[in-house]
């Protein structure tokens, strides 16, 4: 039986690394690439969940309703694309609140899950967890990777059900679950395969290798897009690193090659909830 895996998309503009602050002064660009990856999935039948920055949903309601239309999921990304170390309680809680009302004014719809920008919940800030599960079902935030920008090595790195006195472990009889995005094991070194950037500078063949590896334990795997990996023509930022653009040129005919040979549903699909 072919597992079903989980396709995501980091819905935001590519300008949305930068301060809020600066954001009103650049062009967007995330209506035309959205729409690409929407054509993308209507031709392999991909249903996705889009964690959208409630910015992006506020500015451009009739993309969100588009979505919504062609059967996808919507869940949150946070309003404003900050990141959850720099903040306290009450920061992270308004933040996310604020993106929960705007999402559910245009769906209509209960939000059910959470990624956090940059994958920015690690061992210091699980009290985030406390706010999640008063209010939504699951999140995709904790990369079981070590990177120079984030991740926790050592976390699960399947779908789980947290425990009720630590995120990082799992419990059966928890209803909240954990969605770590995809990540190739080695003994020595979890290596990020989910998708963005790392679909862009790794050879396709061992993403295809991740999710095989793990679908072979019974587990979906969590890939993402941002709508920006998709696009060639993306401008140049001077505050931008090499890596915003490594790889733009043939990001497209590798995310396709994927979508081709595994099959791919929203996060709430998956879990049916």
């Amino acid at each position: 039986m072919t597992t079903t895996n989980i396709m995501s998309v980091d819905l935001e503009d590519y300008f949305c690394d930068l301060p809020f602050s600066e954001w009103e002064n650049y062009e967007s660009r995330v209506v035309t690439n959205t729409k690409s990856i929407l054509e993308l999935f209507e031709r392999y039948n991909v249903t996705a969940t889009f964690f959208t920055l409630g910015y992006i949903a506020e500015k451009h309601p009739e993309l969100i309703e588009e979505i919504i239309s062609k059967g996808h999921e919507i869940s949150s990304h946070g309003y404003a694309h900050l990141d959850a170390r720099n903040l306290n309680k009450t920061e992270f809680e308004q933040d996310f609140k604020k993106s929960l009302d705007i999402l559910y004014s245009i769906t209509h719809e209960k939000i059910l899950g959470f990624r956090a920008p940059f994958f920015s919940i690690n061992k210091k800030n699980l009290w985030v967890f406390d706010i999640l599960k008063e209010n939504i079902k699951y999140d995709s935030s904790i990369f079981p990777v070590k990177t120079p920008l984030y991740g926790i090595p050592d976390a699960i790195g399947h779908i789980y059900k947290i425990s009720e006195n630590n995120p990082l472990l799992e419990s059966n009889s928890g209803d909240f679950f954990e969605i770590p995005p995809l990540a190739l094991k080695f003994p020595f070194r979890n290596i990020p395969t989910a998708g963005g950037f790392y679909l862009r500078f790794l050879p396709v063949q061992l993403i295809e290798l991740a999710i095989k590896k793990i679908n072979r334990n019974d587990f979906p795997a969590m890939c993402y897009i941002h709508p920006k990996d998709l696009d060639p023509e993306m401008p140049k930022l001077p505050q931008y690193a090499w890596h915003y653009y490594w790889g733009l040129s043939n990001a497209s005919s590798k995310f396709e090659s994927l979508l081709k040979k595994f099959k791919f549903s929203s996060a709430r699909d998956v879990l049916q909830i």
